[in-house]
């Protein structure tokens, strides 16, 4: 009765004991008993093993959503994906601040991390720590492993885990566009797309200094840019027709549309003036 008492204590009841240590050690003591025998991860309840080799190493999905086109190799994984996705419902609430979540481990996740500081995974290869396993072990795998184990069926795209798979495959195959502004008319396939939107256009913020002059930029990428092509000097993007290089890919194939598919044009009609005479004349006064 001493642990049904603890548990109880805790606020967590159980109608069987077996349950109750079933909770406990892998709750609690963190246990995971069951390896998979075709790869590293491990896991707490043999099911949850059985469920991953049919679905990851056998890639059985047995289970297809009705309202898009996404498939799963268990009953759980579609009803969580239904309701988390088209359903929208975040019925774990912080109560440290405003934010809600789909699913209670990525809610105690977030507790840990954002308001109790703690990353207690520090990773051997790098600087970088990480509150919890298993974005330890992607990262791991991702960045200096290299592995991206999950493939895009409709253009071969790799990814390093099923979450960017299945954003992938929403944004760009389905053009799905769920995070509208509330401000302007644009939309975007990512939340976090939408508040870099509102923070760098409506509110103005450039958050991203450039420690080498006093340039300030909304995006990081933008300061990454800024860096090497200015104060680098790096030019990457060559023209193929002259020896002219650019320091930005979208200023190299504007130079190449603009300069030389113009030129090809009036060498065209050059060509016809002979014998489309005035017809020719008239075309050769618009390009120029």
């Amino acid at each position: 009765m001493k642990h049904v008492d603890h548990a109880l204590a805790r606020g967590t009841k159980f109608g069987k004991k077996t349950s109750l240590i079933r909770h406990q050690k892998l709750v609690h003591e963190g246990r995971k008993d069951f390896a998979c025998n075709k790869c590293e991860k491990k896991f707490g309840i043999k099911s949850i093993l059985l469920s991953h080799q049919k679905t990851v190493h056998e890639g059985r999905k047995d289970y297809p959503c009705d309202r898009c086109e996404q498939k799963f190799g268990g009953k759980s994984s579609l009803i969580r994906h239904q309701k988390l996705v088209h359903e929208g419902r975040k019925d774990f609430a912080c109560n440290k601040c405003e934010k809600k979540f789909g699913r209670k481990p990525i809610l105690l996740s977030h507790q840990k991390t954002v308001h109790e500081g703690r990353k207690d995974y520090a990773c051997d290869q790098c600087e970088k720590k990480f509150g919890d396993q298993a974005n330890f072990s992607k990262h791991k795998k991702t960045v200096h492993e290299g592995r991206k184990d999950y493939i895009c069926d409709k253009c071969g795209k790799e990814f390093g885990d099923q979450y960017n798979l299945n954003k992938h495959q929403m944004i760009v195959h389905e053009g799905r566009k769920d995070y509208g502004c509330d401000k302007c008319e644009k939309k975007f396939g990512q939340k976090a797309q939408l508040f870099l939107h509102q923070k760098t256009v409506h509110e103005g913020r450039k958050d991203f200094a450039c420690d080498k002059c006093e340039q300030n930029f909304g995006y990081k990428w933008n300061l990454l840019l800024h860096q090497k092509t200015v104060h680098e000097g790096r030019k990457d993007y060559a023209c193929d027709n002259y020896e002219k290089k650019f320091g930005r890919k979208s200023i190299s194939l504007l130079h190449q549309k603009t300069v030389h598919e113009v030129k090809a044009l009036v060498i065209v009609f050059e060509l016809r003036e002979s014998s489309v005479g005035a017809h020719c004349t008239l075309f050769w006064i618009y390009l120029l």
